[in-house]
């Protein structure tokens, strides 16, 4: 019995590293994934504090539509840019080889994700189109880069 108990608590400790403080304000909604999180980065994680997650959402509300300028994947979807608000964002923290603090920015499309599921890991889309994209803010020089936008299936 003991050993049921230890594995049951053991497994909401884990649950529990991977689940994302949920953000929301009037101009965007966020989950923040803390350094502890599981998922695909193997980087030296930090967790991202709200006033970054103001940062980054002023450099995509300001700089995302000159990145995003060829609209890429965009033909039969949202043009990102023009659609933020739609979006819930994933947010990790990492620091890159130079030292620099760099948020990764993973977007979904909101309507497709009603579920909590995205506050748990990360979603990663194989297709989609614009519905799903995912870009890096550095956090020391202020600039977006590594702009990806899903395929179509």
């Amino acid at each position: 019995m003991k050993y049921i108990i230890l594995l049951f608590l053991s497994s909401c400790f884990i649950h529990a590293q991977n689940v994302a403080e949920h953000f929301k304000t009037k101009q965007f909604e966020v989950a923040i994934f803390p350094e502890s999180s599981n998922d695909l980065m193997q980087q030296n994680r930090f967790t991202p504090t709200k006033e970054e997650i103001f940062k980054a959402e002023n450099a995509l509300k300001s700089k995302l539509k000159y990145l995003n300028n060829p609209l890429i994947n965009q033909s039969s979807s949202p043009i990102i840019h023009k659609n933020l608000k739609k979006y819930k964002r994933q947010y990790f923290g990492y620091i890159n080889d130079k030292g620099e603090k760099i948020l990764y920015i993973n977007s979904l499309w909101s309507k497709s994700n009603r579920e909590n599921y995205w506050l748990q890991q990360i979603i990663i889309g194989s297709d989609g189109g614009s519905y799903y994209w995912n870009i890096e803010y550095n956090l020391e020089t202020d600039e977006l880069e590594s702009l990806k936008i899903n395929g179509y299936g």
